[in-house]
């Protein structure tokens, strides 16, 4: 019901629009997508527009995206013929853990900077003047002050436009539109949102330290097992949070 809504087909517009724009301007465009539910929505809505769109996700390696993603969006792209590709990251997210010597010691910053650095490294390998973005900016106080920049600007620091399509869009917004275009998302979601509920669950790196103070690996014991346990072997430390 709510993409019967103007206000959603007055966002849906925006959306289109602000890619359009990002298409017509820009050489090599292409989609950042993180196989979460707001950038598969920019994929969608960005190969309507153009699509030989260029389509990139950022490959962190073990502990990063779960196998039944990977495999669910190779298909995804295989069936749609999708200009999609897989960009490895300097380093894997096991690897930084396993260098931090506890799951104390681990920096988000090192985290974030590994994950920046593949995004450079597929900027360059694809030699791209624009990147995609599935933000919202109603998911973080940072976020929400970025919207005085636009759906889609030059970054004078990174020196690379930046389209970000869906930053006014709320999470209802977000899965009507999956909804309706009966697009794949990740069961990861349903499993997610009996606990925190579809609109704030948040897909991203598995074995990832984000929100662990608030049953996190909690979720992830009940939910994956297999990684969890995984996951364990490394870090025993882990089960504390459980």
């Amino acid at each position: 019901m709510t993409a019967l809504l103007p206000r959603f087909k007055r966002r849906l517009e925006e959306a289109q629009n602000a890619l359009k724009q990002a298409i017509k301007t820009c050489r090599n465009p292409a989609v950042s997508f993180s196989f979460g539910k707001d950038s598969l929505v920019c994929v969608d809505i960005a190969r309507q527009i153009k699509p030989d769109i260029l389509i990139i996700n950022i490959d962190r390696g073990q502990g990063g995206d779960l196998e039944e993603a990977v495999e669910m969006y190779d298909n995804y792209a295989q069936k749609y013929k999708l200009n999609y590709h897989r960009v490895k990251t300097p380093k894997e997210i096991f690897e930084i853990y396993r260098e931090a010597g506890g799951l104390s010691n681990i920096k988000r910053e090192i985290l974030k900077n590994n994950l920046m650095a593949g995004i450079k490294k597929a900027i360059n390998e694809f030699d791209i003047d624009c990147l995609i973005f599935g933000l919202r900016g109603e998911e973080s106080l940072g976020r929400k002050y970025s919207g005085k920049y636009g759906l889609f600007y030059f970054s004078k620091t990174e020196e690379i436009w930046k389209c970000r399509p869906v930053f006014g869009w709320k999470g209802e917004d977000v899965w009507a539109y999956i909804i309706s275009h009966d697009l794949p998302y990740l069961r990861w979601y349903d499993l997610e949102a009996p606990f925190v509920g579809y609109e704030r669950a948040r897909y991203s790196n598995w074995a990832g330290i984000y929100q662990i103070e608030r049953g996190r690996f909690v979720r992830l014991k009940k939910n994956y097992p297999k990684e969890f346990n995984l996951l364990c072997s490394i870090f025993p430390e882990v089960s504390m949070f459980c």
